[in-house]
């Protein structure tokens, strides 16, 4: 397992033996959404919600199946990773049960806690010319 230090969203840390980026960016006390990546099964990157960008290459990858590597600089909430992960969440929402406020799960939901937060977050706009 590889050993050094990454650049998150502007703070240092240092990883030693971390099997993926996921898992230093919550080293660091950021909270990146998930839904298919549980730490104790096999990486499964399916959901796309833990997506983040490297600054060095500008592509956005998922953390959960991302190896980390010494001089990474990532960021993790940026206004195109925002528009990502409510892209998906809609895509998540249109393919759910419709039964939401019937559901034994109703006000118990990782979904729900989801689409509630990210539908009021607000992203920068281009400004019409």
């Amino acid at each position: 397992m590889a050993k050094g230090i990454m650049i998150i969203d502007g703070i240092c840390v240092p990883f030693d033996g971390e099997k993926n980026v996921l898992a230093v960016v919550r080293k660091a006390g950021i909270d990146i959404p998930t839904f298919c990546y549980y730490s104790d099964l096999s990486v499964y990157g399916a959901c796309r919600m833990c997506m983040v960008e490297d600054t060095k290459t500008g592509k956005i990858e998922a953390s959960c199946s991302m190896e980390p590597r010494d001089g990474m600089v990532i960021r993790t909430n940026t206004a195109r990773l925002l528009k990502h992960r409510r892209m998906i969440l809609e895509l998540m929402l249109s393919s759910h049960c419709r039964d939401c406020t019937t559901c034994e799960k109703s006000g118990n939901c990782r979904l729900q806690d989801l689409a509630v937060s990210y539908t009021h977050l607000t992203l920068p706009t281009k400004l019409e010319v």
